[in-house]
């Protein structure tokens, strides 16, 4: 399983910094609540800002905005509202909540118009942020169409008003706020231009960091997946490279001790100390089976006893392993040409497809049959043949019973790892009959060019254990 901890980045600095990514909400909400702070103080000084004095005089005269006055003020409270839901929501809707405050801008506003400038400023920047590179550009000149229709709206309607004409359906304040000239559209329209961009790069800046962090974590996601599913794959491979050779040993050992006891019950009336030697090899060879199977299980074990470390058996040890079938009663003829690879991974491969094939002489031929084995090294590769000639003349079945028939599968799997191949079949009954099994395994590259394999390095290491 991955854990929470193979991934995490380190603790970014700053304890504020920290608390406010913990708490989005939190951090909205406090945007939408001064949001609405000065959208309330806007308001008052635009009433305040309605009072005129005359002549001197002392009395005060109110002229309420139209804003702010009967049937526009709920509008006014719309915008207001409207605005600030989308600052609430503009991590999840930005650009639709980008559209929502330029609409609400357009139309008188008053002082309260620099509020809502502050919110468009903040879903300008939230684009690029919580969107994308081309959306904040999208945004950008959603926003910047509008505020140019609304520049250009006022100008309009201050050619439209006539000078002191302000009453109680007047704006006073609100029309000096106007863009009452072409001259001031312009260059209001260039400066919320930069303003708007200089925050849309802000916004591009923070949001590539944002999504390269994200990038980021999302790797070491897929990275510990992998290296998850490699770690599964080695325990898969090495279960199926233990299962191969103990279904090797096993079989083997078997099938030798079975002959065995088969001779030793024949022979025991007749020949007790035939009989009696015959169960000392059997007893020999469960006990070396027995051996090589504790070697091999020794790593899975987590005691304090460390197993026995021995080099894998390879061409040099074949000899001994026809000496165990001869043994057995099989009349086993042995023929090496050249030179052993180097390659000990190749050379158990080797090992194997002898063992193999001697056992199914033995368990389906019988004791008294005969077989030949040649192996022959080349630098590039090594082929072995294996070829029995039936049953021997007046022998009976043997009673070892059928094989599993996992053995040719499992030399086939040995020998695709190594890039070869193996053949098998029945002899043709005019060139003597019986059973040949053909191997080519190829010689790894690090073997060929004197370079250390991985199975050299792991005997090395073996041995300095010792």
């Amino acid at each position: 399983m991955i854990t929470e901890a193979e991934v995490r980045l380190p603790r970014p600095p700053g304890v504020i910094r920290r608390a406010l990514a913990a708490h989005p909400i939190v951090v909205d909400v406090f945007i939408v609540v001064w949001f609405g702070i000065g959208s309330i103080f806007g308001v008052l000084l635009d009433l305040l800002g309605a009072a005129h004095w005359e002549s001197g005089q002392p009395e005060t005269w109110f002229g309420i905005p139209p804003h702010l006055a009967w049937p526009l003020w709920p509008l006014t409270v719309l915008r207001v509202g409207a605005i600030g839901l989308a600052l609430f929501f503009r991590r999840r809707y930005p650009l639709g909540g980008l559209i929502v405050v330029v609409l609400a801008m357009f139309g008188e506003q008053g002082t309260q118009g620099f509020a809502n400038g502050v919110a468009l400023l903040f879903m300008i920047y939230a684009v690029p942020v919580y969107r994308s590179v081309p959306a904040g550009w999208i945004g950008y000149g959603v926003a910047l169409v509008g505020t140019v229709l609304q520049f250009g709206i006022d100008v309009q309607r201050a050619r439209d008003s006539s000078p002191g004409q302000a009453g109680p359906g007047g704006v006073v304040m609100g029309d000096s706020g106007m863009v009452s000239s072409p001259t001031e559209f312009i260059g209001l329209s260039l400066l919320s231009a930069l303003w708007m961009l200089a925050i849309l790069m802000l916004g591009i800046n923070l949001g590539n960091r944002r999504r390269y962090l994200e990038a980021i974590i999302d790797r070491a996601h897929q990275l510990a997946r992998e290296r998850h599913q490699l770690a599964q794959l080695a325990v898969a491979e090495e279960r199926s490279r233990i299962a191969r050779e103990m279904h090797d040993i096993v079989a083997h050992s078997v099938s030798v001790m079975i002959a065995l006891s088969e001779g030793a019950a024949r022979a025991a009336e007749t020949a007790p100390a035939a009989a009696a030697d015959a169960m000392q090899r059997s007893a020999e060879t469960g006990r070396t089976a027995l051996g090589e199977m504790r070697r091999m299980l020794g790593v899975l074990h987590t005691t304090e006893e460390e197993p026995d470390l021995v080099p894998q058996p390879g061409v040099q040890e074949l000899p001994e392993l026809v000496q165990t079938f001869t043994n057995a009663g099989l009349r086993v003829g042995l023929q090496i040409t050249g030179e052993a690879s180097g390659d000990r991974g190749q050379e158990l491969a080797v090992y194997r497809v002898v063992q193999e094939a001697l056992t199914n002489v033995l368990r389906y031929a019988g004791t008294g049959a005969r077989a030949e084995v040649l192996v022959n090294s080349l630098p590039d590769r090594t082929s072995v043949e294996v070829r029995d000639f039936g049953r021997a003349p007046g022998t009976t079945r043997p009673l070892a019973g059928m094989g599993s028939g996992r053995g040719l599968a499992g030399l086939s799997e040995r020998a695709r790892v190594f890039g070869g191949h193996i053949e098998s079949g029945p002899v043709p009954d005019h060139s003597g009959g019986g059973w040949r099994l053909w191997a080519v395994l190829p010689v790894s590259a690090a073997a060929r060019t004197g370079a250390p394999t991985a199975r050299d390095t792991s005997d090395t290491a073996e041995e300095g254990m010792k």
